[in-house]
């Protein structure tokens, strides 16, 4: 190959009929809109998703390239998978989306307000293209693998994640449509965000933890009945304080995959 033939810098190849080059930012060299797209949500969260490393020029937005045909406009579900169950929430983007949505996460498996979430997202890959759904007229570089998987870290990573649960879900009623299903979503209201399969516990219940210490602050309060209170406080603070350490180790464990 001639080195004056210029090549996508992540793909290593030329330009093609169906996969031009292009000069996204102002260093000296070149790549495939959907190689440079992919890279960006790899990126998702950090300051690479929408600037270049190097000159730190702004890049397009890699969702107008990695969107496909079926779009993005369908409710999007994630389901949260954590000590051995699973919960389905829908979502919806931006600070005020993320809030509710870790809102909700604490309540269904009873975490405390304060413990942090190590969230890791497992996403479809949003080009991704099936025998269900019509042919995109552009055919990405090999670097789009069919059928791929992503890994998105953090909380900066939840913009990204909400827009490929809401491709899948597109992508999942279209198929219905053209098997003659009826769409999920397709007809009556919209489902209640962050209320789906959601364990209810009374106002001044004390919910259940499932990673609750074996030895909980009630049965401390009760082996005695001659302890002296302000002993018997102090470990009930300290016993508390255990189980929260242990439910915020836990959280590690947290990994959401978009429906």
């Amino acid at each position: 190959m001639s080195e004056d033939v210029p090549i996508c810098w992540i793909c290593l190849d030329t330009a093609r009929p169906e996969a031009h080059l292009i000069q996204p930012c102002n260093c000296p060299r070149h790549a495939h809109a959907p190689c440079l797209a992919r890279w960006q949500l790899q990126s998702a969260g950090s300051r690479k998703e929408t600037h270049c490393e190097f000159c730190d020029c702004e890049l397009p937005d890699w969702k107008n390239v990695l969107t496909p045909q079926c779009g993005a406009n369908a409710p999007a579900v994630m389901n949260v998978n954590f000590d051995g169950r699973t919960y389905s929430f829908e979502v919806k983007p931006g600070p005020e989306g993320y809030r509710q949505f870790t809102e909700a996460i604490r309540r269904a498996f009873s975490l405390p307000d304060d413990s942090e979430l190590n969230i890791t997202f497992t996403c479809d890959e949003p080009s991704t293209t099936s025998w269900e759904e019509p042919p995109s007229p552009v055919v990405a570089p090999p670097l789009v693998h069919q059928g791929s998987l992503l890994t998105l870290q953090g909380a900066g990573a939840y913009d990204a994640a909400v827009h490929c649960a809401s491709v899948s879900a597109a992508r999942r009623i279209l198929s219905q449509s053209q098997r003659g299903d009826t769409p999920t979503h397709a007809a009556g209201p919209p489902l209640r965000p962050f209320e789906q399969h959601l364990p209810y516990t009374p106002r001044g219940a004390q919910p259940r933890t499932p990673m609750s210490p074996v030895s909980s602050p009630g049965a401390a309060s009760s082996s005695s009945t001659s302890a002296d209170p302000a002993m018997v406080s102090h470990k009930n603070r300290r016993l508390a304080g255990f189980g929260r350490k242990i439910r915020s180790a836990l959280c590690d464990f947290l990994t959401i995959k978009p429906q």
